[in-house]
């Protein structure tokens, strides 16, 4: 397993994101009902999920789009109880990820991020169940579940070659468990330890891999808890697959992203500045992760 994860170049480059939307997708000051006690109002059962969703279109029509347009989800809230929400995202009409989140009072905690890849097509997300809105339970104000994606905020060279990597090691990990289906729990199991490894070497301050990082630890907890305690059926097999997808489809279109720039290079110079630089290193770096070598199949 390569895992790599040299440093690069620390040149600038920006990577301009679609613009931003967002949507509420719940309120407890709307859902719920609000009573008054000596601690102030909080907002107790009956709750009601509204039947909402969040759709927007990631265009790849400029060639300066960021190759992981990104669908962030904050959950802000502090219950008395877990409150927590099931998900289910759609790209083109056809659900291809679900999960589970609770709400916290930090604001980098209570992020989702989802890398959705280059390739125009028409999102969804939308909440499908609550959990632990019934009984005994009390919801301080101004929690809400809110979606939305990348707006006119830019990505540095360094952020955008983290993510890059943290692609690679969910690729590379992932791969692994759908070539070896017979170890296919172990193998998830593997990955999921791998990326809680890269976890602890993240510096906190950059919240978006932190980000996409955590996203992608929950989604593999999620798959193992559909899992026996030997045996991963056809659901976590899907589930396993979609996520190398996803990884192989953002590694390729950040690819493509590169070569776009570099095409506007005039080599002929005889100089290659350290922006272009960081550029090639990336490129040959995703090029090596995605052209298997004899190791790898073997």
């Amino acid at each position: 397993m390569k895992l790599l994860f040299a440093a690069l170049s620390a040149s600038f480059f920006i990577v301009n994101p679609v613009s931003a939307e967002s949507i509420t997708l719940f309120d407890a000051k709307e859902q719920c009902r609000a009573l008054e006690t000596t601690e102030g109002v909080r907002y107790i059962p009956p709750c009601t999920l509204p039947d909402s969703e969040f759709s927007f279109t990631v265009d790849s029509s400029s060639k300066d789009i960021d190759p992981n347009p990104s669908l962030a989800v904050y959950f802000q809230c502090t219950t008395l109880r877990p409150l927590s929400f099931r998900y289910q995202l759609s790209r083109n009409g056809d659900v291809f990820s679900t999960g589970n989140m609770e709400g916290s009072r930090e604001i980098e905690q209570a992020q989702s991020s989802f890398s959705l890849g280059r390739t125009p097509a028409n999102y969804t997300f939308k909440l499908i169940q609550m959990d632990g809105a019934t009984g005994f339970q009390a919801i301080k104000p101004d929690c809400k579940v809110v979606a939305t994606t990348n707006g006119d905020d830019e990505v540095d060279s360094a952020t955008f070659t983290e993510l890059t990597k943290i692609n690679i090691a969910i690729w590379e990990t992932t791969t692994r468990a759908v070539k070896k289906r017979w170890l296919i729990k172990y193998e998830i199991d593997n990955a999921k330890y791998w990326l809680e490894t890269i976890q602890g070497w993240l510096s906190p301050e950059n919240t978006a891999v932190v980000a996409k990082l955590n996203d992608t630890i929950e989604q593999l907890e999620d798959i193992l808890e559909t899992c026996s305690n030997t045996y991963c059926g056809t659901t976590a097999i899907a589930k396993i697959k979609t996520l190398n997808e996803n990884s192989e489809e953002a590694l390729v279109a950040t690819k493509e992203l590169l070569n776009e720039k570099l095409e506007d290079y005039d080599f002929g110079s005889g100089k290659i500045n350290a922006e272009v630089t960081a550029w090639l290193q990336l490129r040959t770096l995703i090029n090596e992760t995605l052209t298997p070598s004899k190791e790898d199949n073997d």
